[in-house]
């Protein structure tokens, strides 16, 4: 009977020991293996304009491979290809469809897109996640500015904007910084919190992004992870801004990661952003309240 008592209470003892055991959370990749991280989102918007209000889905999916070239000094260059960029927007009076894996058509942006998903990119990340810089961003984004000459005259100066706004530095950054912001700097235990942040920049709008991360458990080597972020729309500076946002809100992200290479497995997020955006146009200035409910996945891809 004593054996048993004392099993049970060594066992019981070693299992609180692991609770408390510091874990390192941190990018752990093989060099020249690659990886691929597939996201899909969906997001309901209600917008207002002129006391009437219109509604909007749009579905985006996009797939990503990643190869680390090199490592040093606990930073990764990691080649970056955006294999899949995809987006479906439907509405009672618009509908569109872009998929940058698909032959490109006529449509200026379906060439740009296309185009965008054969180059590759370089950026230096930590073994913690953070984005450092970029190694050949110049050269990635005149590949892909080769696609104008292919574009008709008429169309060339409107396919030039939506390049230039695709191609901003840091709409590009955008798309590479999130895919591993959930890393901690240091260990962490059961239950400790930490926090990440990044600006996400598309279609001209900047947010700031805000991430509170815990640790909630661990099981088959495997972290089961929570995270809510705040989100803010970041002011504009630029005084030709035709839009600018106010916006703000909040989304939840529920979490799994492997322990052994520090890649999300998989990644389920719900919420909600609110505000107001305002057009300008000849001195005059009209004011739109908009909703948007999200909700996404992102998961590895094997």
């Amino acid at each position: 009977m004593k054996k048993v008592i004392f099993s049970v209470f060594f066992a019981l003892m070693g299992i609180s020991l692991m609770a408390q055991a510091p874990i390192n959370l941190k990018l752990n990749l093989v060099k020249g293996k690659m990886y691929r991280i597939k996201s899909i989102s969906k997001q309901a918007i209600q917008q207002t304009a002129n006391g009437q209000t219109f509604s909007l889905d749009v579905t985006s999916t996009s797939v990503t491979s990643c190869k680390v070239l090199k490592l040093e000094s606990e930073v990764m260059d990691i080649e970056f290809k955006f294999d899949t960029i995809a987006t479906k927007i439907s509405s009672p009076m618009y509908n569109k469809e872009t998929n940058s894996a698909k032959p490109a058509g006529n449509d200026p942006l379906d060439k740009i897109m296309n185009k965008m998903s054969q180059q590759t990119i370089i950026a230096k990340i930590s073994t913690s996640g953070k984005f450092v810089d970029f190694v050949n961003f110049g050269k990635f984004k005149d590949n892909v500015m080769f696609v104008l000459d292919s574009i008709p005259a008429a169309k060339k100066d409107q396919a030039k904007s939506q390049a230039e706004a695709l191609l901003k530095e840091s709409a590009v950054k955008s798309m590479i910084e999130p895919l591993f912001s959930y890393l901690p700097e240091k260990s962490v235990k059961m239950n400790d919190a930490w926090e990440t942040s990044y600006i996400q920049t598309a279609n001209n709008v900047s947010m700031l992004i805000l991430n509170t991360f815990q640790l909630k458990s661990i099981d088959n080597n495997v972290a089961v992870v929570s995270c809510k972020s705040e989100i803010e729309s970041i002011p504009t500076n630029d005084p030709e801004a035709k839009v600018s946002s106010e916006l703000k809100g909040s989304i939840t992200f529920d979490s799994t990661i492997d322990l052994a290479t520090g890649l999300r497995l998989t990644s389920t997020a719900k919420g909600r952003i609110d505000g107001t955006n305002t057009m300008k146009n000849n001195g005059t200035e009209m004011k739109m309240p908009m909703v948007i409910d999200s909700q996404s996945e992102t998961i590895m891809v094997k």
